[in-house]
């Protein structure tokens, strides 16, 4: 269950996030440090575009701040499929400069099957005060 974000996100914020991120991707498998190559094309099973306003920002003065990205977003499972034996990922990445942002585990590890409609979940990133 590796997990990822890179130096352009955790120096930028979320703001170099919903400025640069263009598209969401499901993996059927994810190594901590994959390429964006592996990322895109290797290890692509499914792909959908974002952009700004698929992520919200929320978080008082003081408090944690919460990336959401919202539900609904979907797209065709395009690369095989996978028996619910893959370790799923979701990844969120820049295609304009082939950089990868985020990489989360996707947690049910369903079967993905060629053709069929994938829909992305809700998914959070929470950046928190210092301590």
């Amino acid at each position: 269950m590796a997990k990822y974000a890179s130096p352009e996100f955790l120096d930028g914020g979320f703001t170099a996030f919903k400025a640069n991120v263009n598209k969401v991707i499901l993996l059927k498998a994810y190594s901590a440090g994959d390429s964006y190559a592996t990322v895109n094309v290797t290890n692509n099973i499914c792909e959908a575009g974002v952009d700004a306003s698929d992520f919200n920002v929320t978080g008082a003065d003081a408090a944690p701040r919460v990336m959401t990205f919202a539900s609904g977003t979907s797209g065709m499972a395009s690369a095989g499929s996978t028996q619910g034996v893959d370790d799923l990922h979701i990844a969120f990445v820049d295609t304009v400069n082939s950089k990868v942002y985020w990489v989360t585990d996707e947690t049910t590890n369903q079967s993905v099957t060629a053709s069929n409609d994938v829909n992305f979940p809700s998914l959070t990133y929470t950046s928190e005060q210092p301590t």
